[in-house]
């Protein structure tokens, strides 16, 4: 049986440094990432759409944005005092570099995780939009340069 995909793709700004990196990436750097989100479904909605972009979007926008504008850092940093001193902005990955491989994983679970529990999300004009009880989170795919990307596919087809 087929099914259908839908893609969002978000772009946030976001900083890190690779601990473990032998060269330049040990060093606090940045990246314009861009984030592609798709879903899958079944079947069609009664307005005939695996799902609303709008409901797609407000799913994703909490997960997504937590990285926006943050210092994303290993839990393990040798450095990490250092970094709290000079800003709040930080999100720690627990023992692991914020590679693009650990952030696709990363925002994989947590948008993963969102639509489990949700039945309708709600936009910022109020409007409530349902979310299909059969979409499925198929995978994740940050772009960290125009050049490189990393992938989380978290279901079998």
């Amino acid at each position: 049986m087929g099914f259908y995909r839908i893609a969002k793709t978000f772009e946030v700004e976001s900083g890190h440094r690779l601990c473990k990196h032998p060269e330049k990436c040990r060093f606090p750097h940045g990246h314009s990432l861009r984030i592609e989100i798709v879903a899958r479904g079944r079947k069609l909605d009664q307005n005939d759409m695996v799902c609303d972009y709008k409901a797609l979007k407000v799913l994703v926008t909490e997960v997504v944005g937590r990285l926006d504008h943050v210092m994303a850092l290993n839990s393990e940093d040798p450095h990490l005092e250092a970094f709290r001193a000079v800003g709040e902005r930080m999100l720690l990955f627990e023992g692991q570099d914020p590679t693009t491989e650990v952030l696709a994983k990363w925002i994989y679970d947590g948008v993963s995780a969102r639509l489990a529990s949700a039945e309708s999300v709600t936009s910022d004009a109020g409007v409530a939009y349902p979310v299909p009880r059969d979409l499925e989170l198929e995978r994740v795919r940050v772009w960290e340069t125009r050049t490189s990307w990393a992938e989380y596919v978290g279901l079998d087809d």
